[in-house]
């Protein structure tokens, strides 16, 4: 009965957003995409989030996304997911393997109100990642919440509230909120900036208008109030980090680069027994010419403590399901990336992509060990590395494209993948 509930409000949902695209005379867009084939997740994720699938497998994903243009300001954006994978690795809790692609998650449905200097999105939308967030970490965090942002004479607030997936630990269900507020100045091509983020968890903690205040910084905010305490975890219910940023951007080229602060050992005894867990990412997106065809080139790195994003509290750790927040993954000491798309003459396109990284098994340690400099050190230090090579064809006459792309290294896999394409006017 509650999958037959399930199937109607999706047809109902479906539909009404389809009959609503159909009658829209203005921009919109549409865009279904189905791939085959094998799991490409970097090896620290896979063991530090204990996710369990095969990687021998072939798996289809199904993608609708959609959206249109309601007024000059307001616009709508929407996708579902369809899949047979396991459940956790699309950020759901329910699956049933017996059922063809019967695992699904509206990954976002989001209204969104711009103008010149106003931005207002509410709904489940991807609201923390940045532009330049690496292929690699996969999910960005599909969300529900809001977030708004102002500017004016170059500088620009921005804040956010969502509330991610609740967890269970034995019998216990965990919710969990995450606050998020900067502010920056531009000077010409340059912007620098600084914000903190603010991670809660408890049993039923509905909207909490202490961390809902943009104004106030979250790490001094939470100090007029107790910290709860639950069984079986040795730290509190919240966790907060610092973020200073850099951004440049010139033309079609971009650098980003982001400093958080999530441990900092002030204390000279402290410093001898626990470790800072810092994390130091540069992103950054190019544009070049290569052999006389233009080249689309993202690169990176980032280097981190691998106790960064590590919290003893419940479910305060920086991820949402197994994926993490910010550019890291678990456990890891340092990572660099790239990835290359040449556009060819006639729709073909190529894709070159690799990475290297070195990292940790932080699942080995007790959650209270993990900021300790002893057992982080005695850890073994992992090294993995892939090359991925790809190729796109877009038909001429006909909205459709074709791809295949394979990877090489810590282990190896192919996935295919069919694109459907409409756009009239609107931005995606």
């Amino acid at each position: 009965m509650q999958r037959f509930v399930s199937l109607i409000y999706l047809v109902f949902h479906v539909g009404i957003f389809s009959t609503a695209i159909a009658q829209m005379e203005e921009d919109y867009y549409l865009d279904a995409s189905y791939s085959y084939g094998m799991n490409q997740l970097l090896p620290s994720i896979k063991t530090n989030s204990r996710l369990e699938y095969d990687k021998e497998k072939l798996y289809s994903d199904i993608w609708l996304r959609g959206g249109f243009q309601i007024s000059e300001h307001i616009s709508f954006s929407g996708a579902l997911e369809l899949t047979d994978q396991p459940h956790e690795l699309i950020g759901t809790k329910f699956s049933r393997p017996d059922y063809p692609l019967s695992t699904g998650r509206f990954q976002q449905s989001v209204v969104s109100y711009t103008t010149e200097k106003l931005t207002i999105k509410l709904g489940r939308d991807d609201m923390l990642s940045s532009d330049l967030r690496p292929y690699i970490f996969a999910y960005p965090i599909f969300a529900d919440g809001v977030r708004w942002d102002y500017s004016w004479r170059g500088w620009n607030f921005e804040h956010v509230y969502q509330t991610l997936p609740a967890e269970r630990h034995s019998d216990q269900i965990f919710r969990r909120s995450v606050s998020y507020h900067h502010l920056s100045k531009t000077f010409n091509r340059l912007t620098i900036g600084a914000g903190e983020y603010f991670i809660l968890a408890g049993e039923n903690i509905g909207l909490d208008l202490k961390r809902f205040n943009p104004f106030l910084p979250y790490s001094l905010n939470s100090h007029d109030s107790e910290a709860d305490y639950y069984p079986g975890f040795t730290g509190d219910s919240d966790n907060s980090l610092i973020k200073l940023f850099l951004n440049w951007r010139k033309q079609s080229n971009k650098v980003s680069i982001n400093l958080y602060i999530d441990e900092f050992q002030i204390d000279a005894v402290d410093r001898e027994v626990f470790s800072d867990a810092i994390l130091l990412s540069l992103s950054a997106e190019n544009e070049i010419i290569t052999f006389g065809q233009r080249t689309l080139l993202n690169w990176g790195f980032s280097a981190a403590n691998p106790n960064f994003g590590q919290h003893p509290g419940p479910f305060t750790n920086t991820t949402i399901g197994m994926y993490p927040i910010f550019e890291y993954t678990p456990g890891m000491m340092n990572l660099a990336y790239f990835e290359s798309m040449t556009l060819m003459s006639k729709g073909w396109k190529i894709l070159i992509a690799g990475y290297s990284e070195r990292w940790v098994d932080m699942s080995q340690l007790a959650p209270a060990l993990m900021n300790s400099r002893t057992e982080l050190n005695g850890l073994k230090v992992h090294s993995d590395s892939r090359l991925t090579l790809g190729l796109e064809y877009k038909l001429k006459n006909y909205p459709v494209g074709l791809g295949i792309e394979g990877w090489s290294g810590s282990d190896s896999g192919i996935r295919t993948k069919i694109q459907f394409e409409s756009n009239r006017g609107i931005k995606q």
